[in-house]
């Protein structure tokens, strides 16, 4: 019943689509002549704006006629004084160029074009202006520098009351969190995306915004949910299609719905809205979406264990895809087609196509790709009793999650900053926007004088000035209250990668262990024996450094400032670290003075040794020294100094080194964890007994950490 009604309803639709495709080409039709001969009635400076609007006409259906439309509008626009004009041209000239593929030069279309439109205030062409750079950055994976160009297009677009690229930024920015993993506000901004589509009466925006809460959804494995929104989306597709003939919105929708239908096992159903998507797509002759829907069609078939039938589809998907250059596609294709080879007893064949996909997804750098084919790979040489590379293959799934968590963690610190000025800023554009109102009102209610509505606007800019000053008392009484909050995102962020890797380590080789025990000879058992206890040692070190660090930010550590003599604190702080210095053959030499006392903390002052002295161990090579000195530095302090011979740290890493928000995570000589909370939680020690701290280090040529503590009198 369910595929009569879908098959019935796609009958309808396409008649429908038939009948408006030929009204919507006559209506374009009408506007090319229109245009045409407005062109060729006009002279010099009047003929620019039909040529520009004759270029977006050609803009997806002859690209040279549009750029050479283009090219000759900026040529004479650039010779007149007109700041719009130019501004206009300019941007006209940058959507050219993107539909070429031109990303630079589009770029740099769309900043000229922003540079006119501030200086004409222009803020409705300025808005979409913004859009289009954010989407570019968008496409190009730089993340942070979209969301400050989509952030700054919300800005102008609210002044302007632009509510149709209003939605899209918002849109935009809402797909970006998605991506990111930042679901709560990705459904956030995409909720406001819909809104402001809902103001300018776009149909289309509020089926988008419905396909990515159906994205978001089935990213959060919430199928139910998603389907519901797919649902709505493709019933608006369906009525837009019916009036304007664009039937790809319908297409990704029924895409979408097969996927959710493949995941849930109900292969039928995944197949019918398949194949619907992929009748629409030969349809529309898009090389892209045919070639996608036999790359989902392949999948469809090795799911039911029609490995031939699989491999048909995806030989197919990959002609195609090679055909198009979509070289991300790839490496799932010969993913599937490795398995199908596998299915059907060729492991050769099948080894050989999952290496291929390997490759391929290393060179795209797609880590969630890497993760799937290996642990695919691990299967494999566990069916054939390969443990030696299935051993292999899972650390190297361990090393890409490692990856992706820290990638996860660096970026989302990046884009907790951009929120909270994206906050910032969208709070003072709506004070602006209210007070705006407030100014619009009273000028109205004075309009019997002017000597009435003078009074009004002064009465306003008073009231401005007093919610202004107002603002800064609160802003300054809120710093601390920020600056702890920022500390405690970048804290859980620290543990979402720090803390769940090791974790995470630990889990898999144990489970790994349990699986293939009676499998592993004594060497191998011994071999992962030492990992697991590698881990357990990096997870214990991170989990004190993180909760000393937690209890420090909290000030619930108590500073118990004593007269500590230094040479008993160094040797005993020396002689719990020698096991680790021992291991790598690394000598420890302390130079010995006369008695010098220091008031401090001892358990931090252990920490803090212990800290540096670990640092000092990690990214030291075997073989190698260090050398520790102390001594008065003058009347009222004493100083430590720890100097190794080891890799040594890079200037750009230097200056950052206290900075939480830009950890090292470097692995030492011997490949040792490194969280990059040593050296804050040492500094944060340092400073709160009233110390201070500094590095010199040269890439190659070793590191000297030297701290100061207050100095005691001697008894």
């Amino acid at each position: 019943m369910n595929d009569y009604i879908v098959r019935f309803s796609l009958s309808i639709f396409t008649i429908l689509i038939t009948c408006n495709a030929f009204s919507q080409n006559e209506n374009r039709e009408s506007k090319i002549d229109s245009l045409n001969k407005e062109i060729k009635s006009k002279n010099g400076i009047d003929k620019i704006s039909p040529q520009l609007d004759l270029a977006l006409l050609f803009l997806n259906s002859d690209k040279e006629r549009a750029k050479y439309l283009a090219d000759s509008a900026l040529l004479a626009a650039n010779t007149t004084n007109d700041s719009k004009l130019k501004m206009r041209a300019n941007y006209v000239q940058g959507r050219v160029n993107e539909v070429l593929n031109n990303q630079d030069l589009s770029i740099a279309n769309y900043e000229t074009a922003l540079i006119f439109a501030d200086a004409t205030a222009d803020n409705w062409n300025k808005g979409e202006i913004l859009y289009r750079l954010g989407t570019l950055k968008a496409h190009s994976s730089d993340a942070i520098n979209a969301l400050k160009y989509l952030n700054a297009s919300i800005q102008a677009c609210r002044l302007s009351n632009n509510f149709k690229v209003l939605g899209s930024s918002y849109s935009s920015m809402g797909t970006l969190f998605r991506v990111n993993g930042l679901y709560d506000r990705a459904i956030e901004y995409i909720i406001n995306s819909r809104l402001n589509y809902e103001k300018a009466g776009m149909e289309e925006g509020s089926a988008w915004a419905a396909y990515i809460l159906g994205r978001i959804y089935a990213d959060l494995k919430i199928p139910q949910k998603a389907l519901g929104y797919f649902q709505e989306a493709l019933g608006i597709y369906i009525k837009q299609a019916s009036n304007n003939g664009n039937e790809e919105g319908v297409a990704i929708c029924y895409e979408q719905i097969g996927l959710l239908k493949l995941e849930s096992g109900n292969y039928k159903e995944a197949r019918n809205y398949i194949d619907n998507s992929l009748k629409i797509y030969t349809a529309i002759k898009s090389d892209f979406g045919i070639s996608n829907s036999h790359k989902n069609l392949g999948m469809i078939a090795y799911a039911t264990g029609d490995f031939k039938l699989a491999e048909t589809y995806l030989q197919e998907s990959l002609k195609e895809k090679e055909k198009i250059s979509d070289l991300l596609s790839i490496p799932t294709i010969y993913e599937y087609l490795g398995l199908c080879y596998i299915g059907k007893g060729n492991w050769k064949e099948g080894f050989k196509n999952l290496q291929r996909g390997l490759d391929l997804a290393i060179t795209n750098n797609q880590k969630k790709i890497q993760l799937n084919i290996y642990s695919e790979l691990f299967k494999a040489y566990r069916k054939i009793n390969d443990p030696e590379n299935a051993i292999k293959c899972q650390r190297k799934q361990i090393e890409i999650q490692d990856s992706i968590l820290l990638g996860a963690a660096n970026i989302k610190i990046e884009q907790l900053q951009t929120i909270y000025e994206v906050d910032k800023q969208n709070s003072q554009i709506a004070e602006l926007e209210r007070q705006n109102e407030i100014n619009s009102l009273k000028i109205k209610q004075h309009t019997v004088s002017q000597l009435i509505m003078i009074i009004g606007i002064l009465i306003a800019l008073i009231f401005s000035i007093t919610i202004y000053l107002f603002y800064n008392k609160i802003r300054n009484k809120n710093h601390k209250l920020r600056e702890t909050n920022a500390a405690k995102d970048k804290f859980f962020a620290i543990i979402a990668h720090d803390l769940r890797g090791p974790a995470g380590n630990l889990a898999s080789f144990l489970e790994h262990l349990n699986d293939v025990y009676n499998e592993l000879s004594p060497e191998e058992f011994k071999s992962i024996l030492v990992t697991l206890h590698k881990s357990a040692d990096n997870l214990s070190v991170l989990l004190e450094n993180l909760l000393l660090w937690a209890q420090s930010q909290l000030n619930k550590i108590q500073i118990n400032q004593a007269k500590l003599e230094l040479t008993d604190v160094l040797q005993t702080t020396i002689k719990g670290i020698k096991q680790s210095a021992d291991a790598k053959q690394i000598g420890i030499r302390l130079e010995l003075r006369e008695q010098i006392f220091v008031l401090a903390d001892l358990n931090m002052v252990q920490t803090i040794l212990r800290n540096i002295l670990s640092n000092a161990i990690k990214f030291t090579p075997r073989g190698g020294s260090i050398l520790i000195n102390y001594g008065d530095y003058n009347k009222k302090n004493a100083f430590i100094s720890i100097k190794d011979n080891g890799v040594g740290i890079e200037k750009p890493a230097l200056a950052k080194i206290f900075d939480l928000s830009y950890t090292l995570h470097t692995p030492g000589t011997e490949n040792e964890k490194s969280t990059g909370l040593g050296l804050i939680l040492v500094k944060d020690f340092i400073e709160k007994n009233n110390g201070t701290i500094t590095i010199e280090s040269q890439k190659g040529k070793g590191t000297t950490v030297r701290f100061t503590l207050p100095g005691a009198q001697r008894d």
